[in-house]
């Protein structure tokens, strides 16, 4: 007798549990009794704070997915979003809206977890309960929402997309207690076709005063000198501005840092005209006084000290700042803390070396970058978009994600270290990096010993790394820094 295959009814039972786990996730109890009426703020406003909140799409009154993250911004009621978003009307006097799905999530915190990154993977809009009919009546729109899966939740694009934005000025404003608001960026700019999009602003642990200096920094509010208005507050609406210091540059200017740590000044921030606002650490030698051109190094760290981790985590995790200094008493040390490692942090990381190109007497032939793990995959972005600003570049642990051609033909000298069975990112793609590079200079008719001049591929041995006793080779590329060869190679440019 034969006996009877068991897949088809395999195959019926995954059907049944995709389907339980589909109706599960997007299939919720519909929200009733929403509304397309916006709460007036000031007569006659031109401007309207929608915001989009997981307080109301399930039965609790917390904001974020990906963790319970109740009110940091004490200055009004309501969630994380919805709190930020009054202190908004309160500044500006503009109208109020709530962004609301057609459904409920899960107030399980796995369910809507799983809703929130199947919407952002497949890039889905989900339904809304209601909307108003148009936004002809404003000008200027701020869209509000905390951060789900390092972006914004997908309701926010269902919004925005659902109207024409032509000529319309769009203020992003997110809540979060890890992730910074450039996480997100791309996708409302995407959402937000045909209008202009500004500087936007994670408000967490923020007073009113904080929004305010962001709404003027951005031409939102105007300074004055009543500080009756807006509780307290020495704002009043307008669309001119006055900033709370004098720009330093055209650029953008700096809020410096009031802590230091070991030399290190940390949390400055350059509030970059083009590029928002960046956060990083710097080392200015004591010897410095502008009358003589200094070397500038940037270093870019890896996921352990982006800026989400805390202030100054990258030069407490990572020693390449420090060991820096030992090659070169008369140089700036300048410490980037970004929020992920794509295009966008290049772009700041290009901001930033042009701004200390032009505020401080630097040597332009003693520009030095590296880049370690996540950071050299930012870094390699600004070496292909920039290549010019730099004397030599060290990527250290991580993958090459910018183009080569510009880098070689500003013949940038590169130098690529790795573990040989890196655990992130093997060295698969370092090796082709450099091949590809070393072809392009094979192209350029350049002989073996001059490509070696501008070119070093250093794949490390498991020996390397157990000898100093470090068994993880992706981790253990924070040895590079106290390796003289390699370090040595950079500042010997």
């Amino acid at each position: 007798m034969k006996k009877r295959k068991k897949w088809p009814f395999i195959m019926v039972v995954l059907v049944m549990l995709i389907g339980i786990a589909c109706w599960y996730l997007f299939f919720g109890g519909r929200i009733a009794n929403v509304g397309s009426e916006i709460t007036a703020g000031e007569e006659g406003t031109r401007s309207l704070v929608v915001y989009f909140s997981r307080a109301g799409e399930i039965p609790d009154t917390m904001d974020a997915m990906a963790s319970a993250t109740p009110n940091s911004n004490q200055a009004a009621e309501g969630s994380d979003t919805e709190a930020a978003a009054k202190m908004i009307q309160e500044l500006t006097g503009a109208d109020l809206y709530q962004i609301r799905t057609e459904r409920y999530y899960r107030s399980a915190f796995w369910g809507t977890a799983a809703t929130a990154w199947i919407e952002e993977a497949l890039n889905l809009r989900p339904g809304l309960a209601a909307q108003p009919e148009n936004l002809d009546a404003y000008d200027v729109i701020y869209v509000g929402y905390p951060i789900w899966w390092f972006n914004a939740p997908m309701a926010v694009g269902s919004f925005l997309e659902s109207y024409d934005l032509t000529g319309k000025i769009i203020v992003p404003f997110c809540t979060s207690s890890d992730n910074g608001i450039d996480v997100s960026m791309d996708y409302i700019r995407e959402a937000s076709e045909e209008a202009t999009v500004l500087e936007g602003y994670r408000v967490h642990n923020s007073s009113l005063e904080d929004v305010a200096a962001w709404l003027t920094r951005i031409g939102m509010l105007e300074q004055t000198d009543n500080i009756e208005d807006a509780g307290g507050s020495q704002y009043e609406t307008g669309m001119e501005t006055t900033d709370t210091k004098p720009e330093e540059s055209a650029l953008g200017y700096v809020t410096e840092g009031t802590e230091e740590y070991r030399g290190f000044v940390i949390d400055n921030v350059f509030h970059s005209v083009g590029e928002g606002d960046i956060h990083y650490n710097v080392y200015i030698p004591e010897s410095y006084d502008g009358s003589e051109p200094y070397a500038l190094y940037f270093t870019l760290p890896g996921y352990e000290g982006l800026y989400f981790q805390g202030v100054a985590a990258n030069i407490q995790s990572e020693a390449f700042g420090f060991e820096a200094q030992k090659y070169n008493s008369e140089m700036i040390v300048v410490a980037p803390q970004l929020s992920d490692w794509g295009e966008t942090s290049a772009n700041q990381t290009i901001a930033l070396v042009e701004y200390f190109l032009e505020q401080y007497n630097i040597d332009a032939s003693k520009v030095y970058g590296n880049g370690y793990s996540g950071g050299g995959e930012t870094m390699s972005i600004v070496m292909d978009k920039r290549p010019d600003l730099f004397t030599a570049y060290l990527q250290v642990s991580s993958q090459w994600d910018g183009e080569f051609e510009s880098v070689a033909e500003q013949q940038l000298p590169v130098y690529f270290a790795i573990g040989r069975n890196d655990e992130y990112y093997g060295s698969e793609p370092t090796q082709e990096a450099y091949d590809t590079l070393h072809e392009l200079y094979e192209q350029q008719g350049l002989t073996e010993a001059e490509i070696n001049e501008l070119l070093v591929l250093d794949i490390k041995e498991h020996e390397y790394f157990t000898e100093q006793n470090v068994s993880n080779e992706h981790g253990g590329g924070g040895l590079f820094a106290y390796d003289e060869e390699i370090m040595g190679w950079l500042f010997s440019h």
